[in-house]
């Protein structure tokens, strides 16, 4: 039998494609949230970016000598902006459209009073630098945002200058939250002796409101770990320049770093969750200020209970009752969207309530602080 004929490729056939090849999986990874988290923030509204996409958008900065030699393979930080998938407002659409309509039918005396006073303080010159500090008992319960926020509002508000220091030796998040990064930190301001505030603006940083940024990190990276004596040398060098500093520190208040900052300080924003068992910690950090020779700056200190969800079922009358009962103020400082993700505040985006929170916090620290002998 004749073998049937093997049929050949046809020549007019279209030449055979290339198959794709496999892209790497790119697993999402919520920065921000990794250095301070937030309840509320969905990691599932994090985009993807490709490399070129993140080199593009984050050109590297020249090297320069105080740089320290960057681990091979190590990436460099994503700003936080490029993890958030929408720019959140706190207050929704309608919401902000009513406040306007109310404004212009000529509503809200109250707030309009509120802040006349609050301006009438701004506008009080301080007999040295006033130094407020934010603290909390742990982490995770809003501190940095808050310092952040605080820091922010002094600025806007202040014509002296303000400083926003980090106190915190792990990671300190706080340049993140307020959209700076510098490759200068306090290690390489401690030991100095600038002539000027000039030579000492070189190490720190500013945002667009005119607020100056003291950083515990070099280029988002952690520096390494410092003492007391060295975050008061390098803040004492730069302090004698401004009118306030607003220093957040580190998670918890034992350590001999927290306990140092808070005992130099003018006035303190001890930052609890709006939980019964944030409220409870706030209690327990009262108590063992009372006992531990810090019972004078109890006088100075106001507690900000911050909502980290939307709905949150605990009884917070009983809990401001049990606060208020040691004579200070407490100020609740409602759920934001724009807070939650994370990312750089924009005061611009802030709800009106946690901003209206926020003002009467910064009213009532610093009225609290001016009253302070200089130390």
């Amino acid at each position: 039998m004749t073998p049937e004929p093997v049929p050949q490729p046809s020549t007019d056939a279209p030449p055979e494609q290339p198959q794709p090849v496999a892209q790497p999986t790119h697993f999402d990874f919520d920065w921000s949230a990794a250095v301070n988290p937030l309840i509320g923030v969905d990691t599932a509204d994090v985009p993807e970016q490709s490399a070129a996409e993140q080199s593009a958008a984050s050109p590297a900065a020249p090297a320069t000598a105080e740089q320290q030699p960057q681990a091979v393979g190590a990436a460099a930080p994503v700003p936080a902006e490029e993890l958030v998938r929408k720019n959140q407002h706190g207050d929704p659409l309608a919401r902000r459209m009513g406040r306007n309509v109310r404004r212009a039918v000529g509503g809200g005396s109250r707030e309009a009073r509120e802040m006349a006073a609050f301006v009438e303080l701004m506008q009080r010159s301080v007999p040295s630098t006033r130094q407020i500090a934010i603290a909390s008992v742990r982490g995770g319960a809003g501190k940095t945002t808050m310092a952040a926020l605080v820091a922010t509002e002094l600025a806007r508000h202040r014509q002296d200058r303000v400083l926003a220091a980090d106190a915190d030796a792990e990671l300190g998040s706080l340049p993140l939250r307020l959209g700076v990064r510098s490759q200068l930190s306090l290690f390489d301001l401690a030991g100095q002796n600038p002539r000027s505030f000039e030579e000492a603006a070189r190490f720190l940083s500013r945002t667009p409101e005119g607020l100056f940024v003291l950083s515990s990190t070099r280029g988002g990276r952690i520096a390494g770990e410092f003492t007391l004596e060295t975050f008061q040398n390098a803040l004492n060098v730069v302090a004698r320049y401004v009118g306030a500093t607003v220093i957040d520190c580190g998670a918890g208040i034992l350590t001999e770093l927290n306990r140092g900052v808070v005992a130099a300080s003018h006035g303190l924003v001890l930052v609890t969750p709006g939980t019964v068992d944030g409220a409870l910690s706030a209690r327990g950090a009262l108590e063992w200020y009372a006992a531990n020779e810090l019972g004078d700056l109890l006088r100075r200190t106001v507690i900000a209970m911050v909502s980290h969800a939307p709905q949150v079922g605990a009884d917070l009358h009983r809990a401001h009752q049990m606060l208020t009962a040691w004579g200070l103020p407490v100020v609740f400082v409602p759920y934001d969207r724009h807070l939650a993700t994370g990312s750089s505040v924009d005061m611009s985006k802030v709800s009106a309530a946690a901003r209206s929170s926020v003002t009467r916090i910064v009213h009532e620290v610093f009225a609290r602080a001016l009253t302070a002998p200089t130390r």
